[in-house]
């Protein structure tokens, strides 16, 4: 019988190269989505400039943005399971893939929201976004339940990380699974692991990061869906 973890990663790397298939064909507005994650990531990382400029906090945000948020690179990841998974089973702990598959549930949601986001500027002639425009497209493509649980996933995914950086024999199994993993073909995802442990390893209080995160992207998120056009304060 398959492990919850391992079924569950199993699944959300599906859904990520199901959504990297339907970028690739043609007629997706590939320009449109490229302009709006890099617009996004540079109003994340003014957000999170001060956690940003914070050596105990830098890692982490810099993971989220580059990594969980890093633009077209998940394309290129490893995109033969049927090679991935029976190296991670053996490696890894399930509750290890189960926090894998939350960060791809993650990736794929945000991603799923850019298409979204993408196709409708494409319809609407948007060429490129400033800050009303954005705030426009956001409430065009009107899905609240699911950007809330796209803002407790992060939450979660933060708290779920730090718990891990403190097991000294997953932090072992990590790198023991380098060699392995670079073999079998899929070496960006064990990247991936490691590059999220490690920038967890060095937080100096998760309870204040994980909240700040939490919080001033909720606090965003109320003030857009009553129809605000300066939502985070800049």
């Amino acid at each position: 019988m398959e492990r919850p973890g391992a079924a569950r990663l199993y699944e959300m790397l599906a859904r990520n190269h199901e959504l990297a298939g339907e970028i690739e064909q043609g007629g997706f507005p590939l320009q449109a989505f490229e302009h709006l994650q890099k617009w996004q990531q540079a109003r994340l990382a003014r957000t999170f400039e001060d956690l940003l400029r914070d050596d105990a906090y830098h890692a982490a945000v810099n993971f989220f943005l580059t990594e969980l948020y890093g633009g077209l690179d998940f394309r290129n990841r490893d995109q033969d399971m049927s090679r991935v998974m029976p190296v991670m089973k053996r490696f890894l702990p399930d509750k290890v893939l189960f926090i894998m598959s939350e960060a791809f549930e993650l990736q794929a949601i945000s991603i799923g929201f850019d298409m979204k986001m993408a196709g409708h500027m494409e319809q609407a002639g948007v060429v490129r976004l400033d800050m009303q425009g954005y705030c426009e497209t956001y409430r065009a493509c009107n899905d609240r339940q699911g950007r809330e649980r796209q803002l407790l996933l992060i939450r979660k995914l933060g708290y779920d990380l730090d718990k891990l950086v403190h097991k000294p024999l997953v932090n072992v199994l990590v790198r023991l699974l380098r060699g392995p993993a670079h073999a079998a073909g899929f070496g960006k995802l064990q990247e991936f692991l490691e590059a999220g442990l490690g920038s967890f390893r060095m937080i100096k209080d998760v309870s204040y990061f994980n909240e700040t995160v939490y919080q001033r992207e909720s606090a965003a998120l109320e003030k857009m869906f009553a129809g605000d056009d300066q939502p985070f304060g800049f």
